[in-house]
């Protein structure tokens, strides 16, 4: 018989991360043209959405040991990938890693190690 807590706490850390209250567009970069002697060029950016996010508060010490500006989880159903642009409260971050978290083998949530993006 197969337990029904891990299902549970999937619906459990989504209602959390919905409660934080915050929230990121999504952007992913596409491609717009191909050349086959010079590879891709016209880049450009495709809206994925707006997904819950969950800032996590962590010390500076704590982030400049990850090489990231910022920690944020989603949930797992969020289509996030690496690369991806999240702009949260005005902010613009690149998604540089994306990592799974589970429980009794269902992924709860998604821990995204985010780089501020800094336009000069």
């Amino acid at each position: 018989m197969r337990s029904a807590y891990p299902a549970q706490a999937v619906r459990e850390v989504a209602w959390i991360i919905a409660q934080s209250g915050e929230t990121a567009v999504v952007t992913r970069k596409s491609i717009a043209g191909h050349d086959a002697f010079f590879g891709p060029h016209e880049t450009s950016e495709t809206l994925v959405g707006t997904i819950p996010v969950e800032m996590k508060d962590m010390p500076a010490k704590d982030l400049t040991e990850l090489g990231s500006d910022a920690v944020a989880c989603v949930c797992p159903d969020s289509g996030l990938q690496e690369q991806d642009f999240l702009t949260i409260e005005g902010v613009r971050y690149r998604a540089t890693a994306v990592k799974p978290f589970n429980f009794f083998g269902q992924i709860t949530h998604m821990e995204v190690q985010l780089t501020r993006e800094r336009r000069g």
